[in-house]
C-alpha cells in the first residue's frame, strides 16, 4: 500500500561536497583578509604613518624633491624612525621611497641627478626603496 502526501518532499542532507566547498569558501575568505592586514601593516610602503617633516632636499637638477619625516609612534615603547617621502616636481607624484627604523636623525646628500643616499644607503629615486623593517 502506497501512501501520498502532498506538498511533503523528503529533505535531504547536505552532501558532504557543498559541506568541503563552504568550508574551504570561509578559509580562503579568511586567508586572503588576514594577508592583506599583514601586507598593509608590515610590508607595505603605502601606509606608513606620516611623522613631523624635519628635513628637505632637492635634486641637482631640481626634478625631485625629498622630504624627511619623524616618526615617533608608540610614546616611549617604539623607537623614532624616519620616513623619506620623494616628489617629483613635474607630475607632483609622491610616494614613499625611504623607511629607517629606529633612526632619528638623517643625512642627505645627492650623488647625481637620479642617485640620493640617506644615512648611508644609496637609492636610485626612479626605481629603489629602502625599508628597514626587513633587514
Amino acid at each position: 500500500m502506497e501512501l501520498y502526501i502532498d506538498g511533503l518532499k523528503e529533505q535531504r542532507k547536505p552532501s558532504r561536497r557543498k559541506i568541503l566547498f563552504a568550508v574551504l569558501a570561509v578559509l580562503l575568505a579568511s586567508g586572503i583578509t588576514i594577508g592583506y592586514i599583514v601586507y598593509t601593516h608590515f610590508y607595505s610602503m603605502n601606509h606608513l604613518p606620516k611623522g613631523n617633516w624635519f628635513q628637505s632636499s632637492a635634486s641637482p637638477n631640481q626634478a625631485y624633491n625629498l622630504n624627511l619625516y619623524r616618526v615617533n609612534k608608540g610614546g616611549g615603547t617604539n623607537s623614532p624612525s624616519v620616513r623619506g617621502e620623494l616628489t617629483t616636481v613635474a607630475t607632483g607624484e609622491r610616494k614613499n621611497i625611504y623607511w629607517g627604523y629606529e633612526e632619528e636623525r638623517a643625512k642627505i646628500e645627492w650623488q647625481d641627478k637620479y642617485h640620493v643616499s640617506i644615512n648611508n644607503n644609496v637609492l636610485d629615486v626612479r626605481t629603489d626603496i629602502y625599508d628597514g623593517r626587513r633587514e
